[in-house]
């Protein structure tokens, strides 16, 4: 939304975000969370790939038809090309607003590496790296996400 108008944006936080091409065209950027064992993808996004594990025979049925359309879109708007949209890079410099991406320092989902090239794209903006923290910061730790949130919100607006 921001790269057509931000005129009704005063900062933009984004956590671990996805959706450009850093590397070359035969080089990942993105983990592909569709081909990986879980064990692996559980090691890759959480610090702690405990706090990722899921009794999914324990959730009622509602929860469950949930998490499959999740995943069913998913696959549909994220397959091809690969967690990234090919025209997008080109309009990141329009966002002219401060901007904080927030990163686990542990993330092997989307890497704190790809963060600083995201951050090299959009004018002024910083990274936090939150450390301990894989790719889901308010899950993992949401005290120290929501205080760095805040700090970097309520910084903008004083």
């Amino acid at each position: 939304m921001m790269v057509r108008s931000t005129a009704r944006f005063s900062c933009l936080v984004l956590v671990a975000p996805l959706g450009i091409k850093l590397r070359g065209r035969d080089e990942r950027d993105i983990a592909d969370m569709h081909g990986i064992e879980r064990a692996e993808y559980l090691r890759l996004a959480w610090a702690e790939p405990a706090k990722g594990e899921a009794d999914y025979t324990a959730l009622p049925d509602t929860e469950l038809a949930a998490i499959v359309r999740g995943r069913e879109a998913f696959a549909l708007y994220g397959w091809k090309p690969y967690m990234h949209n090919p025209r997008l890079k080109r309009w990141l410099h329009r966002i002219d607003r401060p901007t904080l991406l927030l990163w686990g320092a542990q993330d092997g989902i989307v890497t704190p590496s790809y963060g600083d090239g995201l951050r090299q794209e959009i004018p002024d903006t910083r990274i936090d790296i939150i450390p301990a923290v894989g790719h889901f910061p308010h899950w993992e730790q949401p005290e120290e996400f929501v205080q760095r949130l805040s700090a970097f919100v309520d910084g903008r607006n004083a």
